[in-house]
């Protein structure tokens, strides 16, 4: 244990973790500014519908392509040096700044009917509400998918340290946003909207700052893709952006289901998975993405038994965190609430609501941080479908289970359907890693 714990205060995860930690600080504080200030409302709500898809389209861009991404481009550089490196990112690049800017397009024509469907239960006028927010919104898709590429980039050459600070840039932008309108209630939701726009690009842009410096790496708009890249992206791209489609795809039916509740449901459920959500970026995130490169390293090599023992010690290390995080989620869910949201505009009932999600989902902190770590493993012997597979059964018994137990237990059954969800995926995830016997075949790249 003691060796264990001076590993890891000596590793470069130590200081991904410690920046992220100091992300997640603030973006926590962003969170409680904008609860305080919005209270759990019906505004709460359709800021929060608003921002789903455009953060959504970010959080798929970027979790599809931290880790398989990251398997090719080290495999690029590894093998056919620097130059085809350098290529390789420049065209993968604008593919996902050109998709991106084609979904803040269709964020903007068609931000009406997105909300109306995001936001099934919200009353006309939250509706009206949400639309304009989403439009205030929607250029944070081609930030955030420009700005994944750039992270995979730098982390697959071990540049760990600005990539960590990714969840401290739109806080700061948001936090400043809602302290500046903290009096203007006509302008506070519009403001905060912006100002997620801008942190995302703020991001960006020390990114491409960055590349450029440590990789010599700078954007040229005319290479695009040709068949080889695509030849390379085959699998890569594709099945893990499908599978985190799918997982976001379930995350955005619980806030569906959420609004099919009281005012202030929507924001209830929303913060108290949000530290569910920072917790997972905090461990589970920082662990697999500074052991990914070694993984795949052993994988190249063939080195099965120094692949599983790099395996074991993450998830030794992940253990070691997560298992008194969640006895702490759930022996002061109650406290941790009312110091964070407690006061002000805010619901008794709603802030009930929350304390009673947060004490479901305290366990499932163990689950959710296991999963990234299971998953780089596969990512790491180019597994995609079975990272794809896992994902479609962990996102439809959540769904399942939300709509069946919301009808039961309300919105503590949103809680309980993501725990048992979350279990069901690292059962399987673990099946699937399980080091192969003489008689197994060990299973296809996808």
């Amino acid at each position: 244990m003691t060796r264990l714990l001076s590993r890891l205060w000596l590793s470069s995860t130590q200081r991904v973790m410690s920046l992220g930690a100091f992300g997640m600080a603030l973006a926590l504080l962003a969170d409680v500014l904008i609860a305080r200030r919005l209270g759990f409302t019906a505004t709460t709500d359709a800021l929060l519908i608003a921002l789903t898809l455009p953060r959504l389209i970010g959080t798929v861009g970027r979790d599809a392509t931290k880790f398989s991404l990251m398997t090719v481009f080290i495999e690029t550089h590894t093998r056919e040096g620097d130059e085809a490196f350098a290529d390789l990112g420049t065209r993968v690049f604008n593919l996902f700044i050109l998709i991106g800017l084609a979904l803040t397009g269709a964020g903007l024509l068609l931000a009406d009917p997105v909300v109306s469907v995001i936001g099934w239960g919200l009353d006309p006028a939250d509706l009206a509400l949400s639309a304009a927010l989403l439009r205030l919104a929607a250029g944070i898709a081609a930030f955030a998918l420009g700005s994944a590429v750039l992270e995979v980039m730098l982390n697959s050459h071990k540049h760990f340290t600005l990539t960590a600070i990714r969840n401290s840039i739109a806080p700061v932008v948001v936090i400043a946003a809602t302290l500046i309108t903290w009096r203007d209630d006509a302008r506070a939701p519009y403001t905060i909207a912006g100002a997620f726009t801008v942190g995302y690009a703020v991001y960006f842009f020390l990114l491409l700052g960055h590349t450029a410096h440590r990789l010599r790496f700078l954007p040229n708009p005319t290479r695009w893709p040709v068949r080889e890249t695509f030849n390379k992206l085959r699998g890569t791209i594709g099945y893990p952006l499908a599978g985190f489609g799918v997982r976001q795809t379930a995350r955005v039916l619980e806030r569906t289901i959420a609004s099919l509740g009281p005012d202030g449901s929507v924001a209830a459920y929303y913060y108290a998975y949000r530290l569910l959500a920072a917790l997972q970026n905090l461990v589970g995130v920082s662990v697999a993405l500074t052991g990914q490169p070694k993984l795949t390293e052993h994988e190249l090599d063939g080195n099965r038994a120094k692949f599983i023992k790099a395996l074991k010690q993450r998830g030794g290390i992940t253990l070691l965190i997560s298992l008194p995080a969640a006895g702490l989620l759930m022996l002061l869910h109650r406290p941790i609430i009312s110091l964070l949201y407690g006061g002000g505009s805010l619901s008794p009932d709603r802030l009930a609501d929350s304390a009673a999600v947060l004490f479901i989902l305290g366990p499932a902190v163990i689950f959710y941080c296991l999963t990234p770590v299971l998953n780089a493993a596969l990512y790491a012997q180019k597994r995609y479908g079975a990272v794809f597979f896992n994902m479609c059964l962990a996102a439809g018994s959540n769904v399942i289970l939300a709509f069946v137990l919301f009808n039961w237990l309300e919105l503590p059954g949103v809680a309980w359907a993501a725990l048992i969800a979350a279990v069901v995926s690292v059962l399987n995830l673990l099946w699937l890693v399980r080091p192969p016997t003489q008689a197994q075949t060990p299973p296809a790249s996808s």
